[in-house]
């Protein structure tokens, strides 16, 4: 760093240049009040090197590939491989989403990632009462092994990965089963469940007591850990989908903190179990957003890592270097996505993909312009992919490494966004844990005040959308709307039908006692239930005897 004399003078010079601009303001004020980012940080105008006074190299930003891994987890980054695209797919059944994957991937998708409708999150048959008008709507419809098969036709399960946008233990089941019915070996099975302790608002996978169902438990998750790690060595048996929190309204900071507390606390029950620590925080991954505020974000995912990689190791004591790196895959916000003015869309997907390419992502999805209404249609799906392309392919922004590093105000941002973020754990340590209610129920209002704050500020007017509160216009769609097939549930019922009149009985009722066995009596969940959906048992029907006998 400087020497004293240095300092000296770069302290002058900052003040004399302060003078000049607050001479400047006389004349002409600055456009807005203040400047804040979304994690109400104020940002000043200009920053030098006296905001980043102590900053180590060594310490805190090293190589890429090295401790603390802020620059990004492998030596190489895009130079070899790129960021796998990973646009999430599910409308209709397991055929028509794997329709779509199929016309994805002709163009240029290189990952599989797949959503599901409320129904099959909330673990319920489709045929089900409480199900109706939602079969298929805002995922896949998923009821028995057969619509696996259906969604995964074609798929080269043992390459890229299969992303689950879920927390049921039979989806992850069927995968396996469907694996197996391919002879593929299991240590080369690769993918990602969303596994652990989620809060009620992200309903969408939500899968405890306070937002959905009752059947996923502490023990069930701790089951899918044991299980994958002994059985599934390429698996992220734990993925923190803190996206989907930030999307309920937290900011930055509490993305950070409330994606890094609940692996905490999944590391925490595998230790009880007896799983060593560097048998599970490799494998344990995290869903995160690229939201409005482009230098924030990148900031975001650089504190993020670096946060995560001293805490495994200073805190925690772990040993393996892979449980030091944090791996990511994001989502560009859907939150901000507007009805209004849907081309506009296509330039935010645009800055939040290069947001997250800029801070690193293993993996990413850019939302298309219409989803800010419905499902996309193939034009704007296919416009989300080449949003990839140009970034990568004409841009340069994946040509060199974390290329932000050293700018004062990144690396002011990131230590700003780390000792925030760090305070909130330091909170929720001082509470308890993430499987403790009143830990979640802070968290929870912590996320209600945030969004209720931003959303006043909008209506305001202090905070500017475009379309929605400033350079507002007539709404005039400039491409088809996303329709659903009105005829889809009526296939789905018939699709489940055929199985339930097909499948051996008695092969059901064995599978069904075993499983029973199983939640009764402490044994690991999943081999009984991967034997279950051999048996086409039905993910509601699964359910059942989770909740039943649990």
């Amino acid at each position: 760093m400087a020497d004293k004399n240095n300092e000296d003078g770069l302290r002058e010079m900052t003040q004399e240049w302060e003078r000049e601009y607050e001479s400047s303001l006389r004349k002409r004020p600055e456009r807005k009040e203040r400047f804040e980012n979304l994690s109400w940080i104020r940002v000043k105008p200009l920053y030098t090197p006296g905001d980043i006074e102590g900053l180590d190299y060594e310490r805190d930003i090293g190589f890429p590939g090295k401790y603390p891994y802020t620059r990004g987890v492998y030596s190489t980054m895009y130079r070899v491989r790129p960021w796998t695209v990973r646009q999430v797919i599910g409308y209709g059944g397991g055929v028509e989403s794997s329709q779509r994957f199929k016309f994805m991937e002709e163009h240029g998708q290189t990952g599989f990632s797949i959503v599901f409708d409320h129904p099959t999150n909330m673990g319920l048959d489709s045929d089900e009462e409480v199900a109706e008008g939602f079969v298929g709507r805002e995922g896949t419809a998923l009821d028995t092994i057969q619509d696996m098969r259906d969604l995964l036709e074609g798929v080269d399960m043992e390459k890229g990965g299969i992303n689950i946008i879920a927390a049921h233990p039979a989806i992850l089941a069927m995968v396996v089963a469907v694996a197996q019915e391919r002879c593929i070996d299991l240590r080369n099975l690769s993918g990602t469940l969303q596994n652990y302790p989620i809060i009620g608002h992200t309903m969408g996978s939500c899968s405890d007591i306070y937002g959905g169902t009752n059947f996923f438990s502490k023990r069930f998750c701790i089951d899918i850990v044991e299980y994958c790690t002994r059985n599934l060595p390429r698996w992220n048996s734990v993925s923190v989908a803190v996206r989907n929190t930030r999307e309920a309204g937290c900011t930055a900071v509490q993305e950070i903190a409330f994606g890094i507390a609940p692996a905490l606390a999944v590391i925490k029950g595998c230790v009880e179990r007896g799983i060593n620590v560097d048998e599970v925080a490799p494998r344990i991954s995290f869903f995160l957003n690229s939201h409005r505020d482009f230098f924030e974000e990148i900031a975001k995912f650089r504190a993020m890592r670096r946060l995560w990689a001293r805490v495994l190791r200073e805190e925690l004591g772990t040993k393996d270097t892979r449980s030091w790196q944090m791996r990511f895959h994001c989502q560009t916000s859907g939150d901000a996505m507007t009805y209004q003015q849907p081309l506009v869309n296509i330039i935010r997907g645009t800055l939040y993909g290069l947001a997250a390419v800029l801070g690193g992502c293993q993996s990413l999805h850019i939302n298309s312009a219409d989803e800010g209404l419905s499902i996309p249609i193939e034009e704007t799906a296919k416009l989300s992919l080449r949003t990839h392309q140009v970034i990568l392919e004409e841009s340069g922004a994946a040509d060199m490494i974390d290329p932000l590093a050293g700018s004062y105000y990144v690396e002011w941002l990131t230590n700003k966004l780390e000792d925030e973020a760090r305070s909130i754990l330091n909170k929720i340590n001082s509470m308890g844990d993430w499987w403790d209610p009143k830990v979640r129920q802070w968290v929870s209002r912590e996320i209600a005040d945030a969004s209720y704050r931003f959303q006043r500020e909008v209506e305001s007017g202090e905070r500017v959308i475009i379309g929605v509160n400033k350079y507002v216009e007539e709404i005039k769609y400039p491409f088809p709307i996303w329709r659903e097939d009105k005829e889809f549930t009526e296939k789905q019922l018939a699709r489940l039908n055929k199985v339930k009149e097909k499948r051996d009985v008695k092969r059901w009722e064995e599978a069904a006692n075993n499983l029973r066995d199983a939640c009764k009596n402490g044994v690991n969940i999943l081999p009984p239930t991967i034997d279950a959906v051999k048996a086409y048992m039905t993910i509601g029907e699964i359910t059942k005897i989770y909740m039943e006998n649990s």
